[in-house]
């Protein structure tokens, strides 16, 4: 058997020879079987566990094969599962009749045992290309949503500074009588501009290299306490900038991870804590070395006393061009994508990352790697 291709049948029959000798032959064959002896036993089969292909008899005490097969039809788990029918008689108003109620071929007794398995064969085919097909339209259809939406974002977060560019080199160009201090003012705004573009632009090609693995990452044991030290006085500055206060609790811990990557996401969560906290606020960045599963593991925490997040932002949290409730408190600048990008490093970094958090009452933002033990550094 085709380990893609499924391989369980259902055989309905209320005659037990019939029963023994399908099941015999098809079991031969490598395939999964069950049996029933009335419709309704097939009807409580097949909620509990449905098949790939049902062998249905028409001719039943109680409930006939076309009965089940109508019932099996407008379940919406069980529509979609091909019902060939068994037949002792191949009247053309019978075989009619079975493809009306939704069956999708017959198999005349007595069997003839190469056609009965090559019908077999061939609709668990069907069946399973019609799934492959199906996966493969929703991808697609994923693929044009993300696509729609990208040039959406692309469109909305480029064009409001590309505007704003523009109106100033307009500005600049036409009045000659701007004083030094304004046309430095100018300057100012068209480098935040570019640099907001600059951004998105960075990050859209981040999350595209890292999905198709352009990325490669040098997974080693890194001695964090320092690098982390740096990173957060590289942002005590803008902290302050919003009266917010850092506060690291800073143990001497070894992670298994990329450098250069572990730095991004540390970077990327720390200025989310500050963009996203109001002014007067702390924010507390600990590591320390956990057990999970009796292995020790390095966790970062970053936690935050801003909005935190409602059940919805929490299921879109890590989304690639999230919009969350939570908007930034200074006026920065927002794409949607850092936690995106957060977390496929992350995993390839194979660590993992999640956020604890309760509405109005902060968030804490949590990355965990390996600890490396003595031999491996």
């Amino acid at each position: 058997m085709d380990a893609q291709i499924g391989n369980q049948i259902l055989i309905v029959d209320d005659v037990p020879e019939n029963l023994q000798v399908l099941g015999s032959m098809l079991q031969r064959k490598g395939y999964d079987v069950n049996v029933a002896s009335s419709g309704m036993d097939a009807l409580t089969l097949v909620g509990k566990q449905p098949p790939d292909l049902i062998l249905l008899d028409v001719a039943m005490p109680q409930m006939d094969g076309f009965q089940v097969c109508e019932t099996l039809k407008n379940g919406e788990l069980t529509k979609d599962i091909p019902v060939v029918f068994l037949t002792a008689h191949s009247d053309k108003e019978r075989i009619v009749r079975g493809f009306q109620v939704g069956g999708v071929d017959y198999i005349t007794k007595p069997f003839h045992a190469a056609e009965l398995l090559a019908r077999v064969r061939t609709h668990l085919e069907l069946k399973f290309s019609r799934e492959q097909l199906l996966h493969r339209s929703e991808q697609m259809k994923a693929l044009n949503d993300e696509k729609n939406e990208l040039l959406g974002i692309v469109a909305h977060d480029l064009k409001n500074p590309l505007n704003g560019i523009r109106g100033i080199a307009e500005v600049l160009m036409k009045d000659m009588t701007l004083t030094p201090e304004q046309t430095q003012e100018f300057y100012g705004s068209i480098y935040d501009s570019s640099e907001k573009m600059f951004t998105l632009i960075k990050n859209l090609l981040n999350v595209n290299a890292i999905e198709r693995g352009g990325i490669k990452f040098d997974i080693q044991p890194i001695a964090l306490a320092g690098i982390l030290e740096h990173i957060v006085n590289d942002y005590r500055q803008r902290a302050q900038a919003k009266e917010i206060t850092l506060h690291l609790d800073n143990q001497s811990v070894m992670p298994i991870a990329d450098e250069t990557g572990l730095v991004q996401v540390l970077d990327n969560l720390i200025s989310n804590a500050i963009k996203y906290s109001p002014n007067g606020k702390s924010i507390f960045i600990k590591t320390e070395v956990t057990t999970v599963d009796e292995t020790p593991r390095v966790r970062v925490a970053v936690r935050d006393e801003g909005p935190g997040f409602s059940d919805d932002d929490k299921t879109k949290l890590f989304g690639k061009f999230a919009r969350l409730s939570a908007k930034p408190t200074g006026g920065e600048h927002s794409t949607g994508l850092g936690l995106s990008i957060v977390k496929k490093m992350v995993e390839a970094m194979n660590g993992q990352v999640w956020c604890e958090s309760e509405f109005g009452k902060g968030a804490t933002f949590i990355v965990e790697f390996p600890e490396a033990n003595e031999d491996e550094f």
